[in-house]
């Protein structure tokens, strides 16, 4: 007998290779079907079970998925023990599970089995995967290592049939059109009958029975939608962000998210900023450059405007010089990486990865705790992206405002995948961190395609309610924003190849990721269409703009402290010494014209200050050399300086070639010293730990 079974969850585990036993790495099952068949493929029953939630709600984005929301699971839902139990009843009589992407139904249905302590011999059944079975039969391009792409139930369904499967994530349809499958793999021998345990003679009359492609078993699937949809006819209107925040079916429900009538009758007084903006700092992701971004926003007499860039503020420079130069109050900030859990984990991607949040510079030292913030998520924090953590913000928060940033934030991720009750913890969480420095931030991207609206604009809608809830009630501001990736809107077309670029995927791969388009440098006129029931956000953004004071980047460099051995009262005079010592093995006679070139470059490096800094790259030079590491013999305007020829930084003599060394340090101009280094591929990693 074959059970061919599945189910819907509460979401993904957190680790893919976890064992059954730690049961709370998996997600919670909240709905079983199966069909049982005998050896001929003939039904012989079938069952469709939802289970009443106890101690845990179903978030936000697996009901959008699924369509079981905790109300209606808790009405029509089966205790977890009864449900295994009658489940148990149709695995006793099987003697094969079959189900599509197995694994992971074997691992929730068992880590359900071992928190109810229902016995059962459930894993230790035998297994067919149709999705695995499937793979190199249906021939999927798109794989991991050049491998063919395991189908989704959807695609083998289509290849087998020939026809659209259209009640994906209902358990009970899924059943149905894994049973199909399996029973058609089988008599296509893609599935190996002796694998299955069945002889010659009963693999043939059940092909004998089975002659013609395996039709549809007459099971009437009533979608998990139906009933809500049916509830919620005469509820509120979705569209208010005010109204109870459920998860809705498709767009047609919130398609009408702003009051547009509303909008009509009165003029929206409210004042606007941008506040989270990526530039081409955020590397194949942004595509806004500054200048333009500039023109724009005077253009559109907006008064500051703030950076965002993904991890980094190398943009920071340029932007505070650019802005000021033309009268924009420059707001310098980072969409940083936060640790799931802290920065220096780094063994699970699913566990120690990250969400993200907006920081803002208020002051000086708020900027200076910003990048140090930033700095220590590349040198400690680096695990696929810059993290930094709740450490770091305790001890750098001084000066820096802090936003939830767009749906990958902390907040929204809690709100949609966990439950209300954790945003709120976390949102309390920051708000003890950075006081009324601390707002939430809201984003509306509608467009005019359904499904973009439905992996996006809903999600917004779901968010925001749940945002303006818990500033209502937690006593924390709300603020507007269009997390801005490029300039105009007709940039939007160059935006998306860029995103392509940064994925490695092709334009026309249906599965890639893509934008709402909506993401464009917004007037803010456009800013007041789109909030125009809140102006209150908009006015917020003004409130942030006013609390950044101005001040300067412009700073004399710090030389790291070099440590002087003995004997030596300063920098100047060790690095005298130890440029004579080695210009005594480079030149075996040191003629005048060399002591002249010699006392002048090391005035020069003297009167600039950079006496230091030649002693910290020869010291670490020498200990590469040391190492056995390969060092370049120098490359760039270093070249023509004899002191770095003496000290061995380079090799080349810049009196012999009549190399110049004023084009390394000109005293008329006075800039950071560059000394191009090369090391071997595999020393480099040596030199830097």
């Amino acid at each position: 007998m074959f059970l061919i079974f599945d189910t819907e969850t509460t979401g993904l585990p957190l680790r893919d290779n976890a064992p059954i036993s730690e049961v709370d790495n998996w997600p919670r099952v909240v709905q079983i079907a199966w069909q049982l068949h005998d050896d001929n493929g003939n039904l012989t029953e079938h069952h469709n079970l939802l289970i009443k939630p106890d101690g845990f709600e179903i978030p936000y984005s697996a009901e959008k998925i699924h369509g079981i929301s905790t109300e209606k699971a808790r009405k029509h839902g089966l205790p977890l023990v009864e449900a295994l139990e009658k489940f148990n009843d149709s695995v006793v009589k099987s003697t094969l599970l079959v189900g599509h992407n197995i694994r992971f139904d074997i691992n929730a249905l068992g880590a359900e089995f071992i928190r109810s302590e229902v016995t059962t011999d459930f894993l230790q059944k035998e297994q067919v995967c149709t999705m695995r079975s499937s793979t190199d039969h249906l021939k999927l391009p798109g794989g991991r290592g050049g491998k063919f792409k395991p189908p989704k139930l959807m695609e083998l369904n289509e290849s087998l049939f020939e026809e659209q499967f259209m009640e994906a994530h209902n358990a009970a349809a899924d059943v149905e059109a894994t049973a199909r499958c399996f029973f058609e793999l089988l008599r296509r021998k893609v599935i190996a009958p002796e694998s299955l345990g069945l002889n010659p003679e009963q693999y043939s009359r059940f092909i004998s029975l089975n002659q013609k492609k395996i039709g549809p078993y007459g099971i009437s699937h009533r979608s998990n939608w139906e009933e809500d949809v049916e509830a919620e006819a005469d509820s509120a209107d979705p569209s208010d962000e005010s109204s109870p925040a459920t998860a809705t079916e498709g767009t047609e429900a919130v398609a009408e998210e702003r009051p547009e009538a509303k909008a009509e009758e009165q003029q929206v007084d409210a004042g606007f900023c941008h506040l989270h903006v990526h530039t081409q700092y955020s590397i194949l992701d942004g595509a806004a450059s500054i200048p333009e971004l500039l023109k724009k926003a005077i253009d559109d007499g907006m008064h500051a405007v703030a950076i965002t860039d993904h991890g980094n503020m190398f943009g920071a420079k340029e932007f505070h010089i650019e802005a000021t130069r033309r009268g924009i109050k420059p707001i310098l900030g980072c969409e940083a990486y936060i640790a799931n859990r802290e920065r220096h984990s780094k063994k699970d991607k699913n566990q120690d990865g990250f969400a993200h949040v907006v920081l803002l510079a208020k002051n000086h030292k708020g900027y200076l705790n910003l990048i140090t913030m930033i700095s220590l998520g590349w040198t400690e924090g680096f695990y696929y992206k810059p993290r930094i953590d709740r450490e770091l913000l305790e001890k750098y928060h001084e000066g820096i405002i802090c936003l939830s940033a767009c749906l990958g934030g902390e907040i929204p991720q809690a709100i949609m995948h966990r439950t209300v009750e954790e945003a709120e913890r976390i949102a309390l969480e920051y708000k003890r961190i950075f006081g009324e420095d601390f707002y939430l931030e809201l984003m509306r991207h509608r467009t005019d395609d359904p499904g973009m609206n439905k992996l996006v604009f809903d999600d917004q809608v779901f968010v925001n309610r749940t945002l303006l809830e818990l500033g209502r009630k937690l006593g924390i501001k709300c603020v507007a924003s269009n997390d801005a990736h490029f300039v105009n809107m007709e940039d939007a077309e160059a935006h998306d190849h860029l995103i392509c670029l940064n994925t490695g995927k092709d334009l026309d791969d249906p599965t890639r990721m893509r934008y709402t388009r909506q993401e464009w440098f917004k007037t803010q006129g456009e800013m007041k269409d789109v909030f125009s029931d809140l102006p209150e956000v908009l006015n917020n953004t003004l409130e942030v703009a006013n609390k950044v004071e101005p001040y300067e980047l412009n700073s004399n460099p710090v030389m790291p402290y070099f440590p002087l051995p003995e004997g030596f009262s300063n920098e100047d005079e060790y690095l005298k010494h130890i440029t004579y010592e080695g210009a005594a093995r480079r030149y075996p006679e040191l003629s005048e014209e060399v002591k002249e070139r010699i006392d002048f470059e090391l005035g020069t490096i003297q009167r600039m200050g950079f006496p230091g800094y030649f002693l910290i790259v020869q010291d670490f030079i020498s200990a590469a050399r040391d190492m056995g590491v390969s060092v370049g013999p120098g490359r760039g305007s270093a070249a023509g300086s004899a002191v770095a020829y003496c000290l061995r930084i380079t090799d080349i003599d810049p009196i012999r070639y009549n190399l110049l060394f004023e084009r390394f340090l000109n005293p008329d101009r006075v800039s950071m010293p560059d000394i191009d280094i090369d090391f071997d591929e595999d020393g480099r990693d040596d030199v830097l730990k």
